[in-house]
């Protein structure tokens, strides 16, 4: 199901600047996404939660940099984001998973 989101996410239109963009922005969303249900809802936490399992999300989400997204990246796309684009994109996968079983 991981792979299904992520498949989705990169198709949401990146709404920052070209300039200075070093990563994608669905490894970012991935990444708050991953903390959030992981129970790490501040900023903070978040962060924290990058930063511990840095190694492991690169791996995961099979990426070349070898550095993830910064706090203040990561907190630049939760304050830009369009909230109802992602939350449809759960919806969808909510519904077509449990509707399933």
């Amino acid at each position: 199901m991981l792979n299904s989101i992520i498949e989705q996410l990169k198709l949401v239109k990146d709404f920052r600047k070209n300039r200075g963009k070093r990563h994608e922005l669905w490894v970012v969303l991935t990444i708050i996404i991953l903390a959030l249900l992981t129970g790490n809802v501040t900023d903070k936490q978040i962060d924290n939660f990058r930063k511990n399992e840095e190694h492991k999300l690169i791996k995961l989400l099979k990426i070349t940099a070898k550095k993830l997204p910064s706090y203040s990246s990561i907190r630049r796309v939760m304050i830009g984001i369009n909230l109802i684009e992602i939350q449809l994109i759960f919806q969808s996968k909510i519904k077509k998973y449990y509707w399933q079983k």
